[in-house]
């Protein structure tokens, strides 16, 4: 009896359930593997930027970091100017209230540095732009300043020396005058652990030494044409008798005196590298 071919091959390869069944190929599933293959193939294609690509972002970056670092640094400039002007209205409030104080012996501490012959006080001659007369020639307007107090507006040297407001004369008669109007001067500028006191000429030892919450930092670092300052002065208009706020340096003169030196005026009407 023969065996029916189709039942021969049924015995033999039993017929799958549904889940393992072969598919015909169909036109449908053609159209899905082509998708899947455009689809896997434009993930690889967008995996990561050509060389070209590369060079065209770096090329943007840096014509766009050339125009805007020179407005940016600009920026900064003038932000730390601003603060420096606000620092520099301070102390001229400060000095200018101390020197109309009720004590006779303040009020005298004030203008003892236009009679004191002392080495160590700072008379100088400044332009009406505010300039130092040596260093700005340009300016034939000119007017005399004597320095009261000063201190160091930045780390000198490798220590805070003279961070605080110290007095320019510091011995005798008009020494212990113009350290009284100092430590007025001081205290209106909240400053109470710092007084007007004696240089002792020892590092460490001085009471207006060393960097404290009292401070008064230049944020402003530059030199503007005449000069790098590294500190505060405090001057006296010998015209007005009116407080005047330079910033300066401290240098050795040509008779060996030390002597803070006035370069730009910021406080009143602030010299124009300052302005705008």
């Amino acid at each position: 009896m023969k065996k029916n071919r189709n039942s021969c091959y049924s015995t033999l390869m039993p017929s799958l359930p549904a889940p393992f069944s072969v598919p015909f190929w169909t036109s449908e599933l053609a159209s899905r593997h082509s998708r899947k293959r455009k689809i896997s193939n434009s993930k690889l294609r967008n995996k990561g930027f050509s060389l070209i690509e590369l060079i065209i972002v770096i090329a943007i970056m840096a014509i766009l970091a050339a125009a805007i670092a020179p407005a940016l640094l600009r920026y900064i400039d003038k932000s730390r100017k601003a603060v420096d002007l606000e620092t520099a209205q301070t102390i001229y409030e400060a000095a200018n209230l101390a020197s109309a104080s009720w004590d006779d012996d303040v009020a005298a501490g004030w203008t003892v540095a236009l009679k004191s012959s002392a080495g160590s006080v700072a008379r100088t001659t400044v332009t009406s732009t505010g300039h130092n007369a040596s260093k700005d020639k340009s300016d034939k307007n000119t007017y005399k300043i004597s320095c009261v107090a000063w201190s160091r507006g930045m780390n000198y040297g490798g220590n805070w020396q003279n961070a605080k407001f110290k007095s320019t004369i510091d011995t005798g008669a008009n020494g212990d005058l113009q350290r009284k109007y100092t430590n007025e001067f001081l205290k209106n500028l909240v400053h109470d652990s710092a007084t007007g006191g004696i240089y002792y000429g020892t590092a460490g030892v001085n009471n207006f030494d060393g960097f404290s919450a009292e401070t008064m930092l230049f944020k402003y670092l530059k030199d503007s044409g005449y000069g790098k300052p590294e500190c505060w002065m405090l001057c006296i208009n010998e015209s007005t008798q009116k407080p005047e706020v330079w910033i300066g340096d401290k240098n050795i003169n040509s008779d060996s005196t030390h002597k803070v030196r006035p370069l730009y005026r910021l406080y009143p009407d602030p010299c124009v590298e300052y302005q705008g």
